[in-house]
């Protein structure tokens, strides 16, 4: 059994190359996206959690979805409340399966499940002095659906309609969690009016290409986020992500701490020896095979500071382990 954390934390669970994040507050825990294997069922184990109240999965892609497989298979928690976007051109066995079992326990009434998540949804989820916004995708977007058109004329993919949440502590906006947002649904939160300034950023597709150019992409995004701290949920060695226009768009903002949960091969391409002593305590999916960079990272939402990893054991890390970091270049 867990005990009831007081203060609201938000861990950014490594789970190499996929999105997966925890909000604790209380008795409450609530998942965004569940990664890609079974980092978030050994995180929730470490941590003693057994009732996850609501889970809100951003899109159909495996790197997002395929943890809740894992978390229902295991038959060792209870989930009361899953949220997602319906994709029809997701032909994937594991978003079958998913599919499958969420609606077989809808109907079994063990389930809240709806297959929809939107702006609309907003003030649905909030709780305790935590605000759960939905920025994207509008209902607009969802409504057209991947395979359409937008209003500019350009196709909307999956990536188009991954949820865009914003999390605020007693009014003051958090993180930001873009999901695998693309050029299209930046374009729709900007023409929606909607505000998305938040203290923490983390990075849309990983860091890697999110339609048009990444350069102007990126540059737009920190404009209207404004961020304190960016981070990029990555793999080592997968998919050369976060691409280096994405950094140095980051790195142009003056102040801006950057971490990667795990230690791309562009900032090291050797692999290193022994364990990394300045990662936190949360498990980390990279912490066994010694791949990570920042780890699992955990903000307190309260003042919005990152605790794990210490920030400056973080940079003494870089500064010796990754002699050609993106980061510090």
């Amino acid at each position: 059994m867990s005990t009831p954390l007081s203060d609201p934390i938000l861990t950014i669970l490594d789970v190499g190359h996929g999105n997966c994040a925890i909000l604790e507050h209380g008795q409450r825990t609530v998942v965004f996206d569940c990664g890609p294997k079974t980092g978030l069922l050994e995180y929730l184990t470490s941590r003693g959690v057994q009732v996850l109240d609501l889970v809100l999965i951003s899109h159909a892609d495996e790197d997002h979805i395929a943890g809740l497989i894992a978390v229902l298979a295991s038959g060792l928690f209870e989930v009361k409340c899953v949220r997602l976007n319906t994709d029809s051109l997701k032909g994937s066995a594991i978003w079958d399966d998913l599919a499958e079992e969420l609606s077989f326990r809808q109907r079994n009434g063990v389930l809240d499940f709806r297959p929809s998540l939107t702006d609309a949804d907003n003030g649905a989820f909030d709780a305790a002095g935590i605000k759960i916004e939905i920025l994207g995708p509008t209902t607009y977007l969802a409504t057209k659906g991947p395979g359409s058109q937008d209003f500019y004329n350009r196709k909307i993919t999956t990536n188009s309609i991954s949820a865009v949440i914003r999390l605020h502590f007693n009014g003051v906006p958090t993180v930001l969690l873009a999901g695998d947002m693309d050029k299209i649904a930046l374009d729709e939160v900007e023409r929606a009016g909607r505000v998305m300034n938040a203290m923490s950023l983390i990075f849309p597709h990983h860091g890697g290409r999110a339609g048009g150019n990444m350069t102007s992409f990126s540059q737009q995004l920190f404009e209207l986020v404004t961020p304190s701290q960016v981070f990029f949920s990555i793999g080592r060695g997968l998919h050369g992500t976060p691409l280096p226009q994405v950094i140095a768009q980051a790195r142009a903002r003056q102040g801006l701490y950057v971490a990667c949960t795990q230690l791309s091969k562009r900032c090291a391409a050797a692999d290193l020896n022994g364990i990394s002593q300045h990662i936190g305590s949360a498990f980390a999916t990279g912490r066994n095979s010694n791949s990570c960079c920042a780890g699992s990272v955990v903000i307190a939402l309260a003042n919005g500071t990152v605790t794990e990893p210490q920030q400056q054991a973080h940079q003494d890390f870089i500064t010796v382990n990754a002699l050609t970091a993106l980061c510090r270049n």
